[in-house]
């Protein structure tokens, strides 16, 4: 029996080779899809923006949706001298839709009037820490939140958005509605 068993494996190891070969030569020469080609597709994915305030050219914009802040203030010509750069997140990332508001520094001139209505009230989009402090019920601590989440998400809605920030409820937000807008 010993003697039969060599040859047994030479052909059966030529049967599989012969197999594989005749496997690969019809195999179907389809080009494979990299797995990440949904991925680059997304990344040219446009959207639009708005950039408004102390920029050169203000304006709606196309970008792409992998881009941030600091690139659509560049593509409008970046920043005047005025612009007050602290309260804008330029590491956002963007969203379609959104407003990119940026500010006049308050000892540039007309900011304070941008930051209060005429009526007295206080513009939560585009007033800083040391403005929104005004607000009643809102502290340092409260106005420095509401700057934060508003750099993080971008201009409030409306007033009522207010409560998406911790520590203002519906009690806190009825004292500080009769003194802020949009």
């Amino acid at each position: 029996m010993p003697m039969f068993r060599r040859p047994m494996m030479v052909l059966a190891s030529i049967a599989l080779a012969v197999l594989f070969a005749g496997a690969m030569l019809f195999h179907d020469t389809e080009e494979a899809v990299p797995l990440d080609a949904g991925v680059r597709s997304s990344e040219n994915e446009k959207i639009t923006v708005y950039v408004s305030g102390a920029v050169v050219k203000p304006g709606v914009v196309a970008m792409r949706k992998t881009e941030r802040v600091e690139q659509a203030i560049a593509v409008c010509g970046g920043v005047l001298p005025q612009a007050d750069l602290a309260n804008v997140n330029l590491a956002q990332p963007l969203k379609d839709g959104m407003q990119i508001r940026v500010p006049e520094r308050a000892d540039a001139g007309g900011s304070a009037a941008k930051m209060t209505a005429a009526d007295g009230k206080i513009h939560i989009n585009t007033a800083d820490e040391k403005k929104l402090d005004e607000l009643p019920g809102v502290g340092p601590v409260m106005a420095k939140r509401i700057v934060e989440y508003r750099n993080e998400h971008g201009p409030f809605e409306s007033v009522d958005d207010l409560t998406k920030i911790r520590g203002i409820g519906e009690e806190k937000l009825a004292k500080i509605r009769e003194k802020a807008e949009l």
